[in-house]
């Protein structure tokens, strides 16, 4: 049985005498090539032996793991572009967009002003906005609570 401890980068149970992480590919433990001393955790991936206080003194590269670029990781209901669109345009005059993006404050500030169609044409401005955003900068905006 072989012991195994915790990634400090990914939180993923690996060998004891993993010299990289098999879930996340960052150096875990190398041994300075300058003192021979052993180097663990993110002094490993940064490549910085404490005790010579040589930067890249482990003769290993530390860069990043060459790979597909990693997708941005949303918190909470996704909200839909398109729905936020068609609402914003059909009915933006009562402020219905705002009520889907979680914005009631400014919904009742529409509905409140919908009988001077103010807010019908700040609706149809508002809908060519959500048109040019890409999905991620809509996504990151409207989750993270932007107006």
């Amino acid at each position: 049985m072989t012991e195994t401890v915790v990634c400090p980068f990914c939180e993923s149970e690996i060998s004891f005498t993993a010299k990289k992480c098999s879930h996340c590919g960052e150096w875990v433990s190398r041994i300075c090539q300058t003192c021979g001393t052993p180097i663990r955790d993110q002094w490993a991936a940064r490549g910085y032996c404490a005790d010579c206080g040589v930067k890249e003194s482990t003769g290993y590269s530390v860069r990043p793991v060459p790979g597909p670029l990693q997708q941005p990781v949303y918190y909470g209901e996704r909200k839909s572009q398109t729905i936020s669109v068609g609402l914003a345009l059909v009915l933006g005059g009562i402020g219905a967009h705002k009520f889907y993006l979680d914005k009631p404050g400014l919904g009742i500030l529409y509905l409140m002003g919908s009988w001077t169609g103010i807010p019908s044409i700040i609706g149809i401005f508002e809908a060519v906005k959500y048109i040019r955003m890409d999905e991620g900068e809509f996504q990151e905006r409207f989750l993270r609570g932007d107006l």
